[in-house]
């Protein structure tokens, strides 16, 4: 929520009552009801809900990853079905299905029985107000504050299996070695359990590492950007994204992007980015390597990444969600003669 007044040329509402406290209560219940007395024309469901009973209106679902079905042993069984069973559902119903990225798109069709090219791409975007480069002085305040030597490297989530961390860990180690001078790593994120984050360190203890590890948990965005600002380099070895936004936001803020090459990764980053082969051993340490060790290299990444996230505006995505709202309404209409 926001501090200051919302000025919006249509009608705002808000849920309340005790049905507000579950996502999928309230979108049964409560949604459905404000949708007939309203007599919306199109809903959008902007995650995997959809107020199933709506038969008169013209629906659109965004669906954005599909992680738990590739890795269904890092979710909870009871999240894990539930959101399966949701998403087919919405699959099913909605009259135009939206995925964030092409890879992300042939998943849906995959898992939702869906007719290929049915899935409409709308990206995400960055905002270039908030994810630009910090002014030296700011990232220098955030890096005392935090305890963080330069040169350091950035990764995000780090207690999310499919992030990689710990190759993260291993990687860095060995290019401290190579580089023969120590790499600070900063990884951010909320532990999930009390103990995970004794674990982690644990994990950093034993990789061998000259540099520091920090875990400072989650930051305000602005502490983000800071970071992202002065880092040698992202590195995001995430074994599955359906977008993966991090990484334009890095680049947005001048920070070298080292990531899989899987998933959407290769699709968001294009050729702005080091993309590395998870199976080959030594493929993460070589590209450390050969952005903390090379200075060209690593100016050819800054310009390269933020000429890249400036093509991924939010207003395209507003636009290319308006055209799927009228598709939306033509496709219902069809259905409905």
């Amino acid at each position: 929520f926001t501090r200051t007044a919302l000025d919006l040329p249509w009608p705002l509402r808000l849920g309340s009552g005790p049905s507000t406290r579950s996502n999928i209560l309230w979108m049964q219940t409560g949604v459905n009801r404000l949708l007939a007395a309203d007599r919306v024309d199109v809903f959008w469901g902007p995650r995997h809900l959809l107020p199933l009973r709506a038969h008169r209106l013209a629906t659109v679902a965004t669906v954005h990853d599909f992680w738990g079905r590739y890795h269904p042993d890092q979710q909870p069984w009871l999240n894990r079905t539930a959101t399966r069973v949701l998403t087919d559902r919405v699959m099913a119903s909605a009259a135009v299905v939206v995925a964030p990225s092409a890879s992300c798109a042939r998943d849906a069709e995959r898992f939702g029985r869906l007719a290929p090219g049915s899935v409409r791409v709308v990206p995400w975007g960055v905002d270039g107000a908030q994810f630009l480069p910090s002014a030296p002085e700011r990232v220098a305040s955030v890096l005392t504050r935090l305890g963080v030597r330069r040169p350091y490297l950035l990764s995000l989530d780090v207690f999310n299996p499919r992030k990689g961390f710990a190759a993260v860990l291993a990687a860095s180690a060995a290019a401290e070695r190579r580089l023969d001078r120590p790499l600070d790593v900063v990884g951010l994120g909320r532990p999930r359990r009390s103990a995970a984050r004794a674990r982690l360190a644990g994990d950093a203890a034993r990789s061998g590492r000259r540099g520091t590890v920090h875990l400072p948990g989650d930051v305000v965005v602005q502490d983000l950007v800071a970071l992202f600002s002065g880092a040698v380099a992202l590195v995001y070895p995430s074994v599955y994204e359906g977008f993966g936004l991090p990484v334009l936001e890095a680049m947005a803020c001048g920070c070298p992007v080292i990531a899989a090459d899987r998933a959407s990764l290769p699709e968001v980053a294009g050729d702005a980015a080091v993309l590395v082969d998870l199976s080959s051993g030594d493929s993460l340490a070589g590209a450390i390597v050969a952005v903390a060790g090379d200075p060209v290299e690593r100016a050819r990444l800054v310009a390269a990444g933020r000429l890249r996230a400036a093509t991924f505006p939010w207003r395209r995505t507003a636009e290319a969600m308006l055209e799927v709202f009228v598709e939306a309404q033509h496709v219902r209409y069809r259905e409905s003669r």
